[in-house]
C-alpha cells in the first residue's frame, strides 16, 4: 500500500512512469492471476462493424435495426460505421485526449483527482491513454471486467489493444478508423433488452 501511496502522490501516472524510463512495472501492476491467452487473435469476423448510412431510410432502417439487435444478443459489442460524426472530428478527439496525456506532468498534475466526491459528473467521459508497457505479460490495461451503466461508447485509436471474451477467448476489436464501439451495459443486459 505504501507504494501505491507514493504512486498516488506522485500524480506521475503509468505515463510519467514511462517517461521516467523504467524497465519493469512496479509490483502493484502486476496482476497475479492474469495469464495472456496463449492464442489471442484478431478475429474480425466476431465483432460485427454495421453501417449506419441509411438508417432514415424505412427500407434500411428495419436491415440495420435487425443487425444491431443480433449483435446486442449474442456478444454484446459492435462497431457502427456511418454514424454522423465526422471521421475528421473523431481524429482530433484522439488526438487531444494523446495531447492531454502527453503534457508534462506539472500541467497534468493540477488536474489529476483520485478522492471521491471532488466534483460533479454527468454521463461521465473518460480518456484513458495506454504507453508502451516493458512488461506486458504481467499486467493489463484494465482488468476484465463488465461495464455496469446502460451503454458504452469507444473511440479506439488505431492502435488498438481492446480485447472482448468471446465464449472461453480473448479476440481483438480490430480498430476501423471511424468507428465507435458499442458496448451495452450490465443495466439493458439485466432489462432484458439484449
Amino acid at each position: 500500500m505504501k507504494e501505491v501511496q507514493e504512486f498516488e502522490d506522485s500524480k506521475l501516472g503509468v505515463k510519467g512512469l514511462v517517461d521516467s524510463g523504467i524497465s519493469s512495472i512496479p509490483r502493484f501492476f502486476v496482476h497475479p492471476n492474469f495469464k495472456p491467452d496463449p492464442n489471442p487473435g484478431a478475429r474480425p469476423d466476431v465483432i460485427p462493424t454495421i453501417d449506419l448510412s441509411g438508417v432514415d431510410r424505412q427500407d434500411a432502417r428495419a436491415k440495420i435495426a435487425a443487425q444491431i439487435s443480433g449483435a446486442c444478443r449474442e456478444l454484446g459489442f459492435f462497431q457502427v460505421v456511418n454514424h454522423g460524426i465526422p471521421v475528421e472530428f473523431l481524429d482530433r478527439f484522439v488526438g487531444a485526449v494523446r495531447g492531454f496525456h502527453e503534457q508534462p506532468t506539472e500541467e497534468k498534475a493540477k488536474l489529476y483527482r483520485r478522492e471521491p466526491g471532488t466534483g460533479v459528473s454527468f454521463l461521465v467521459m473518460v480518456g484513458h491513454y495506454y504507453p508502451y508497457c516493458p512488461q506486458p505479460d504481467l499486467t493489463v490495461g484494465i482488468a476484465s471486467h463488465t461495464d455496469p451503466g446502460a451503454l458504452t461508447l469507444l473511440l479506439q485509436d488505431q492502435v488498438g489493444g481492446l480485447q472482448v471474451k468471446f465464449g472461453e477467448q480473448w479476440v481483438d476489436v480490430v480498430p476501423v478508423r471511424g468507428a465507435l464501439v458499442v458496448n451495452i451495459g450490465d443495466l439493458l443486459q439485466v432489462m432484458g433488452c439484449a
